[in-house]
């Protein structure tokens, strides 16, 4: 596909000063045909991913075809966009396409789909949090004698049956005393053209059915390469979709991912979309890591489904060996992971003024995190980033305008690059939200110029998007966590505390995983022991069918929360566990396991 000329240049422009992409980088960005590629943690995905599209864009301007770079996250299309910007792609329009799978689905098909049925209806699509709001008007409507004071959760299994005459209706698996009320209630939102993602699929799934061997015939003539990110991530539903779409002479569809990280499905039986089998001919890897040491590589390659021999550090990254906490409660804990920090601090000046990235606590469940945590609050994800603090403002009110007027993240940068009204209404709001105690009211009427900016004026105020809402939530969690109003003086803020999920994707100087979780009758700790030790077991050979999804469950969480760290990695166990078993501390320190109070102790006796 690709010269070693072009490989080069691609170097210079996306890599830092005298890097250059390692072999199994390159055979990834240079292969052609169908195939699936597992990239391990910190091996630069993203980055070959990009680089791959640029060769792929150069390579067809003399043809009337594109390409398809279908991801999981805005976050991850914005980086893909500025890496191709990089390369000077500014425009990756028609035939190309470079968005999120929920994108794809509902522009190619689901939106489509619903146009059929209801005609030239308003089509939108909510997240969780907002449709669960707009249901609950709904089914107070259906339903006003409900007994309690919390509406139900929509979600009880929902399902949009179309038939051959285009009439529809919904089932579910509500409780039959409020059955009906909450399948009117989808209905009723659904007439109104508000839908959740899954009813996207479905849509999708019926147009696909009906308009199948068309739908192929003209991907095939648009799309030259359909190129999968984080393919570990797509449901089944989806997984099913795509494979039958592209799976076709003429089409390379090509899987990038890490199938040991496959979290969404943990909690449906493990039960994966996208297994790659490495005895395949299509199958490839991209298995050293820049992001940590060998210290860590060793222990991250060790706690997976299947283990990862393959998986080495480039030993760029100078790891610290790994460390263990016993603790007792909060205050024990929190005071050994500070005192720990502050000891690297003062022992790699990397670590302390190199390093930008975070230090962050992780435990699989937020109930482990608040039992634990007297500081921890549940934040939406959707807000956080990895952005400066007026990087994430700008973000924020982006995510509020896409909502509301159906638009993507990207778009609307788009525009605004291109509209300088737009350019500095926006910067008008950022302005107000960085000075911390905004006025409600200023900020409302420049986000409703802002919105009639961008629909023409045909809207001029906000209906799909809680705005007060979000007004509210931003005041009170997302300035203070970027440092835009005072934070408290206790020290409690000085760490990230969240979930497993939520970390995934990101890179922090320091993790640490609290191993104090029940996955039914196992405990955490319990199920992933021997890994810790270095001793792997094979998940297929445990006989107990529970003990076996329990393990692969810790197992993942492990992998994707001990992957996070550039330096440090640590593991929190409460000091019952030590106390109940013999000889624990002696086989962690075996595998390279370091107990932080020896450490302290014989710092202290130097």
């Amino acid at each position: 596909m690709s010269t070693s000329n072009s490989i080069n240049e691609l170097s210079r422009k996306l890599l830092p000063p005298n890097c250059d992409f390692f072999a199994q980088q390159k055979a990834a960005i240079e292969v052609e045909g169908s195939i699936d590629i597992v990239a391990g943690p910190g091996s630069g995905k993203t980055t070959v991913l990009i680089a791959k599209c640029g060769l792929l864009l150069e390579e067809i301007k003399q043809k009337n075809k594109g390409i398809c770079l279908i991801t999981h996250t805005n976050v991850a299309v914005n980086e893909i966009n500025d890496g191709l910007l990089k390369l000077g792609f500014s425009d990756i329009d028609y035939p190309n396409f470079v968005g999120t799978i929920q994108e794809f689905f509902n522009n190619f098909f689901a939106k489509k789909a619903f146009h059929i049925i209801l005609g030239d209806k308003q089509f939108r699509v909510l997240d969780d949090e907002e449709y669960q709001l707009r249901f609950e008007k709904e089914f107070e409507f259906y339903n006003p004698s409900w007994p309690y004071p919390n509406k139900p959760n929509y979600n009880k299994d929902p399902r949009l049956v179309i038939k051959d005459n285009l009439s529809y209706h919904v089932t579910s698996n509500a409780k039959p005393n409020y059955r009906e009320s909450l399948n009117k209630s989808i209905m009723s939102l659904f007439r109104k053209g508000l839908i959740n993602n899954l009813q996207c699929l479905e849509l999708s799934q019926w147009y696909i059915s009906n308009y199948g061997n068309q739908l192929k015939r003209a991907l095939i003539e648009r799309f030259d390469f359909v190129l999968l990110d984080e393919a570990q991530d797509t449901s089944q539903l989806q997984f099913e979709m795509l494979n039958y779409l592209f799976n076709e002479e003429g089409i390379s569809f090509q899987k990038f991912g890490d199938p040991y990280q496959a979290l969404y499905n943990i909690f449906e039986g493990n039960k994966d979309a996208w297994v790659p089998n490495k005895s395949d001919v299509n199958y490839r890897e991209i298995s050293e890591t820049s992001r940590f040491g060998p210290s860590i590589a060793n222990v991250v390659k060790n706690v997976c489904v299947e283990k990862y021999s393959s998986f080495v550090s480039l030993d760029i990254i100078k790891s610290f060996q790994p460390v263990y906490i016993t603790y007792n409660d909060e205050s024990d804990l929190l005071t050994k992971y500070r005192k720990l920090i502050e000891h690297f601090n003062q022992q790699s000046d990397v670590f302390s003024f190199r390093s930008h990235k975070k230090d962050a606590i992780l435990s699989p469940f937020h109930a482990d995190l608040s039992n634990l945590f007297t500081v921890y609050t549940k934040i939406s994800n959707k807000n956080r980033s990895l952005e400066s603090p007026l990087g994430n403002i700008l973000n924020f009110c982006l995510d509020i305008l896409s909502r509301e007027t159906g638009s993507s993240i990207f778009d609307l940068k788009r525009e605004m690059s291109s509209k300088l009204s737009l350019k500095v209404l926006l910067s008008h709001i950022v302005k107000e939200f960085a000075k911390g105690d905004f006025e409600y009211t200023k900020v409302l009427i420049l986000f409703e110029q802002a919105l009639m900016m961008l629909t023409g004026e045909k809207d001029t105020s906000f209906e799909i998007v809680q705005i007060k809402d979000q007004l509210d939530y931003f005041r009170q969690k997302f300035l203070s966590s970027n440092g835009l109003q005072d934070k408290e003086q206790d020290g409690n803020n000085d760490f990230y505390i969240g979930t497993v999920h939520s970390a995934k994707g990101e890179t922090h100087r320091s993790t640490m995983l609290v191993l104090d979780t029940n996955f039914g009758e196992y405990h955490m700790f319990d199920l992933l022991y021997e890994y810790l030790c270095g001793n792997h077991r094979e998940t297929k050979f445990i006989i107990d069918e529970n003990e076996k999804n329990q393990t692969i469950m810790a197992l993942k969480l492990a992998y994707v929360a001990l992957s996070r760290p550039t330096h440090l990695m640590v593991i929190a166990i409460p000091q019952q566990k030590i106390s109940a078993g013999e000889g624990i501390e002696e086989r962690l320190g075996a595998n390279g396991w370091v107990n932080v109070d020896e450490l302290f102790y014989s710092c202290e006796n130097v």
